[in-house]
């Protein structure tokens, strides 16, 4: 399908704001290609919601599209507009969306690295001009079997899940955050490596994924824990913004002494490290199968944490007959290979002891060595989500999980991050970018760093005095630049788009991703297309 900036949400009006933003902002359009009445083109009656002004369930899909595509434009350069296949289709179970880049190019005016591949947007920005005229530079869907919350402040009601933050995610992996490398075979797309590959780095092997070969590549896909992005500007973010690494240990017998991966759970009070210390032993009990602990436990697990298997009933009924029995935590041994060791599921408010979840291996040796002596670590000295010398971890699982395997930050970052492969309720997508744009950086992207200024198609750009780029991980002019699109594109009146403008400053402030004086400068600007923008703007 060819480039249409007339379909850019369904309207013409975005052709108008394109390059409103800062000097050399990509120019990120969202093109819509649902059917009418379906998707982005749904016509269901809503009331607006959470600083997004929609009265259509598609409508506030667009604001949210289009919020996010400016936020991304402001923090990236490029003089080649980039164009973004938008639709909602049924996809496969637990899929919240999925994006990636229509082409890739090597060996293109200004590549960086020769014989390398890059996504086409980022291929474009660095030739300055469009490589693939009249094709999406990424393609991206989004699932009609979920309730996303399509609010802009982050407020996300428990059930529902934040739409702007699955789009900021899906649409960075069509800008750069994702390799072109099959993790099952090892296989790099027809023979060459990607910008992406040349900074993934294994820590067992000691190479580079360019430097392996291909049997070397499919190991170290499944080497869970020891895969990391070597990027400079992604490892000095992560030493900005992650926290200290928390680390459940062994401490006897010697055997098996040392660190282990676990799940942690849905139901039941946080892991910390003063409630899950201690000995640990077999729970137990006398129907069916006696490790499961689907029954009452009838060893002694008092005082103690039991050591229970997967499998026959839930995680929460064995949970609750450990609790019952005396015990002051859990561990349920995997009976399936997996590493990590994915959460425990269910829910029980009657549940007030700590659980974890481990590899099958791991429970294995657990059951060889009772009994066991275990606490959690906080260790100042590292970061959680990050090897012993900063690096961030890549998300390599065993067994691979295609789409997820590598083209993400591993699980276990704390706090969440927004290229983690589960999109996490924590995540604030309307300001927080944490260490994404960084990872962009290293792969050939060239990042704003000056102030955000906005206008409109009839009042030229003012600048709010505020930086895009905070620290390099808060991008307040990035959310500057998403609001100001956002109540142009809704504003049927002069006072609407000011007062839209002054709802979400107010927001920005009160969440300190703004001062007070910045927030007034945005307002000043504000007053201009206030006073001089005709509204509403024509289509």
């Amino acid at each position: 399908m060819k480039k249409s900036p007339r379909l850019a949400l369904a309207t013409a009006l975005l052709v108008a704001l394109t390059g409103i933003s800062q000097a050399n902002a990509a120019d990120i359009i969202p093109v819509i290609t649902d059917p009418a009445g379906v998707g982005y083109n749904d016509t269901t009656p809503v009331a607006p919601v959470g600083g997004n002004p929609g009265t259509t369930r598609g409508e506030q899909r667009r604001i949210v599209a289009q919020y996010a595509a400016a936020m991304w434009g402001s923090v990236l350069q490029s003089d080649v507009p980039i164009y973004v296949q938008a639709r909602f289709l049924s996809l496969a179970a637990g899929v919240l969306g999925s994006a990636g880049a229509t082409f890739v190019n090597s060996n293109y005016p200004n590549a960086p690295i020769a014989n390398t591949w890059y996504h086409t947007a980022l291929a474009d920005s660095r030739a300055g001009v469009d490589l693939v005229p009249g094709s999406f530079d990424i393609q991206s869907q989004f699932s009609t079997n979920f309730t996303f919350y399509y609010g802009l402040d982050g407020n996300t009601p428990a059930g529902q899940v934040n739409f702007l933050d699955v789009v900021m995610h899906e649409y960075a992996h069509g800008l750069g955050f994702s390799n072109f490398e099959n993790e099952a075979t090892g296989a790099f797309f027809n023979g060459l490596p990607d910008a992406y590959s040349w900074y993934t780095y294994d820590n067992t092997a000691g190479k580079y994924w360019p430097d392996m070969t291909q049997a070397e590549r499919a190991t170290s896909g499944v080497n869970y824990g020891n895969v990391v992005f070597t990027g400079p500007r992604a490892t000095a973010g992560a030493a900005l913004i992650l926290d200290d690494r928390r680390d459940f240990r062994v401490l006897a017998p010697a055997a098996v002494a040392g660190n282990y991966a676990y799940g942690t759970a849905s139901f039941g009070p946080p892991i910390s490290t003063t409630n899950f210390n201690g000995e640990v032993v077999l729970g137990t009990d006398a129907v069916g199968t006696p490790g499961d602990g689907c029954e009452a436990i009838t060893s002694n697990v008092a005082g103690k944490i039991a050591l229970i298997d997967r499998g026959t009933c839930g995680f929460t009924i064995k949970v609750k007959n450990a609790q019952d029995a005396g015990a002051i935590g859990v561990i349920i041994a995997d009976n399936a290979v997996a590493n990590p060791p994915p959460a425990l599921g269910g829910s029980d408010p009657s549940i007030t002891i700590p659980s974890i979840r481990v590899t099958q291996a791991a429970g294995t040796s657990f059951k060889a060595n009772l009994p066991l002596t275990v606490t959690f670590v906080i260790d100042p000295t590292k970061m959680q989500g990050a090897d012993d010398l900063g690096r961030p971890r890549l998300f390599m699982p065993n067994p691979v999980q295609s789409g997820s395997s590598g083209s993400h930050y591993d699980a276990i970052a704390e706090p969440n991050l927004l290229m983690e492969p589960a999109i996490n309720g924590s995540l604030r997508g309307y300001y927080n970018l944490d260490i994404t744009p960084a990872l962009l950086a290293d792969t050939g992207w060239v990042l704003n760093t000056g102030n955000a200024k906005i206008g409109s198609p009839s009042v030229p750009d003012c600048d709010t005095g505020v930086k895009v780029s905070k620290d390099g991980l808060l991008f307040a002019g990035a959310s500057v630049s998403g609001l100001n699109d956002v109540c142009l594109i809704t504003a049927q009146t002069r006072m609407g788009y000011y007062n839209c403008v002054k709802s979400g400053v107010d927001r920005l402030v009160g969440s300190t991703l703004l001062t007070s004086i910045e927030g007034s400068k945005v307002l000043t600007c504000a007053r201009r297309v206030t006073d001089r923008q005709v509204f509403p703007l024509p289509l």
